[in-house]
């Protein structure tokens, strides 16, 4: 096959086009959550960290916990925590029983303000493209979202 067909026949084919669309509709998320918290100061790995932190308040949590929880890796979380406790989100402390281990919690103006930019966040997507596709749409699209990823 020449190359000048390659993309047409990629448009064809449904395999690709669902390719394509993904990556456009997780371009268009990123971006939309990106506008919307930029305001605040807080980027969308940092919401992610909140979320993780609020979700297991008030118990701490390690950074290999946290990295596991996220939703897209960061590849410098050690940063990324620098920053969330520069702002006065995030503790960090060294654990009581194990030395060696760093305990992270959210601080109570971590979790009010992660609470505040969810939501709008949330509606930032449509919330969460409720306002767009039915439940039975959204159980199906999570089904093969995650067939794909398994």
């Amino acid at each position: 096959m020449e190359n000048k067909f390659l993309f047409k026949e990629d448009a064809k084919n449904q395999f690709a086009r669902s390719y394509f669309s993904l990556l456009k509709t997780a371009g268009w998320i990123e971006l939309e959550i990106k506008k919307t918290l930029k305001p605040y100061g807080i980027t969308h790995p940092q919401l992610n960290v909140l979320a993780i932190l609020a979700k297991n308040s008030p118990e701490p949590m390690d950074a290999k916990s946290i990295k596991e929880g996220l939703i897209v890796p960061s590849p410098d979380l050690t940063r990324l925590l620098d920053r969330l406790v520069n702002k006065g989100l995030v503790n960090r402390k060294t654990c009581v029983t194990n030395r060696r281990k760093i305990d992270i919690t959210i601080t109570e103006s971590g979790i009010e303000l992660f609470y505040q930019l969810h939501a709008i966040a949330k509606t930032s997507v449509k919330n969460y493209f409720e306002d767009v596709i039915s439940e039975k749409e959204a159980q199906t699209l999570f089904k093969i979202l995650r067939k794909m990823r398994d």
